[in-house]
């Protein structure tokens, strides 16, 4: 500390003797020199006491000791975790080892259990239609049409749920079937014609869960029975039945020639369907209406199996194409040709407003369609069979229906032979106009009788006269 810091210490004998107001405002300045350089020296000392903590190392880290697991006795000791290293290469160097680090991950959480199925109506419900076994329906068949169709305009036909209501009725299980319905569909589709084997996909299914329990004891010609019944769903038909007797073929796509035979070798096909409803009734066919796809244009002995038309039919027949499971076996093109075929059978009775037709049950007429706010059936078909019929790039040859075209062509010629005709017209004449035909059965009797006399009496004559 300087000297001028520091007072001078006072003069007892000064102070003792006279009190002088020089000397008191002397002394009162040097007190507050004093205080001031007392407030500096703190300040500087405050100063530098926060350089020296800013320069200061910092502290050291405390390590923190984790608790070790307490061993319980009789239990082996807890595996410590193997770390392994890894060799990180650096730019410029060897490679140095460094240890992975490896947090502790939580457990995952238990899995959650699947949320209970609604429980399947009763049979009462089934076969009623009732709003409960809708409700039920409705998922399984959305999920049933997304897999089986390519469009998304067209919907699920009246026959596939209904296949699946029949099975439900028949034991095996509304939404089993439809699980072994899109697996049938999938196996159809990854396979080609000669490998679709019904018992490969019999053997192949009978593990699966979703598999009838019922089926469980029986032999195995039940459960390729009841691969058929799921293959009619896939097809919206209702009669394959009748062609898997008495032996069904080996293979899915195999039923297809059964159903509508191939042409024998050598013969041509026919080129358009040639033949009108109001023809066949002329030549005394019968018209037989069918609610089964597959009887369209079948003959049997004198009836001509015709499928019946609604406006629900049309849906179906427009959207065969879009018909996965059709396509994988060969059915693609049914939809259009049995169409074409409707342009040909009612052609000339748009001017009677298909009198013929409905007259025969060709058509099936809804009247509550109207009130409900829909299109009548009517008009449903008229614009169809119109939309057909000016189609100038469509394949109006048939393919699939080729044999049944060909059979009743050739019915057709026989019947109107000549010598065909006239039996049929003399049968026709006695049956409807009794007194008329055999008035002229006499009247041609009576003329031979005549014709014999004449030439009797002419013969005489002769033999006289030589």
């Amino acid at each position: 500390m300087s000297s001028t810091n520091t007072p001078a210490e006072p003069d007892p004998s000064v102070n003792a003797s006279s009190s002088n107001p020089l000397d008191t405002l002397l002394r009162g300045f040097l007190l507050a020199q004093l205080l001031e350089s007392v407030v500096k020296e703190n300040e500087t000392g405050d100063a530098s006491g926060q350089q020296a903590d800013e320069t200061a190392p910092p502290a050291m880290p405390v390590p923190i000791a984790m608790p070790e697991p307490t061993l319980v006795p009789g239990h082996p000791p807890i595996p410590e975790p193997q770390i392994t290293t890894q060799a990180v290469p650096p730019e410029n160097g060897p490679s140095i080892p460094v240890p992975p680090v490896s947090p502790r991950s939580p457990p995952p959480p238990p899995p959650r259990p699947e949320p209970p199925r609604p429980p399947s109506p009763d049979d009462v419900h089934v076969a009623r239609g009732t709003l409960t076994w809708r409700l039920f329906m409705a998922p399984l068949c959305e999920r049933l049409h997304n897999a089986l169709y390519d469009s998304k305009n067209s919907s699920l036909p009246n026959s596939v749920s209904g296949d699946i209501s029949y099975l439900k009725l028949d034991g095996y299980g509304a939404r089993n079937s439809v699980e072994n319905m899109c697996a049938l569909l999938q196996f159809l589709l990854d396979n080609r014609w000669e490998d679709q084997s019904v018992d490969r996909f019999v053997n192949g299914m009978k593990a699966q869960p979703h598999w009838p329990e019922k089926l469980k004891d029986q032999p195995h010609d039940q459960h390729v029975k009841y691969a058929w019944l799921l293959m009619n769903g896939l097809l919206a038909v209702i009669g394959l039945k009748p062609y898997l007797e008495p032996a069904s073929p080996p293979t899915f796509a195999g039923v297809v020639p059964l159903i509508f035979p191939p042409l024998p070798p050598g013969i041509l096909s026919p080129q358009r369907f040639s033949f009108s409803a109001r023809e066949l009734i002329e030549e005394e066919f019968i018209i037989q209406p069918s609610s089964n796809i597959l009887d369209h244009l079948k003959l049997v002995g004198n009836a001509v199996n015709v499928y019946t038309l609604s406006s629900e039919e049309i849906q179906l027949l427009l959207g065969y194409s879009n018909n996965r499971a059709a396509r994988a076996v060969g059915l693609g093109n049914l939809g259009n040709e049995l169409l074409h075929s409707y342009v040909a059978l009612v052609e000339g009775e748009f001017h009677e407003c298909y009198r013929l037709p409905i007259s025969l049950g060709m058509f099936k007429i809804d009247d509550e369609r109207v009130k409900r706010g829909q299109y009548d059936d009517l008009t449903v078909i008229t614009g169809v069979i119109r939309m057909y019929r000016s189609d100038a790039t469509g394949d109006r040859k048939p393919h699939l229906l080729a044999s049944r075209v060909l059979a009743i062509e050739t019915a057709l010629r026989k019947r109107r032979h000549w010598y065909n005709r006239l039996r049929r017209d003399i049968h026709k004449r006695k049956k409807t106009e009794p007194w008329m035909f055999w008035g002229a059965v006499l009247a041609v009797f009576f003329g031979i009788c005549t014709v014999i006399q004449t030439v009797t009496s002419v013969w005489a004559l002769v033999v006289s006269l030589s």
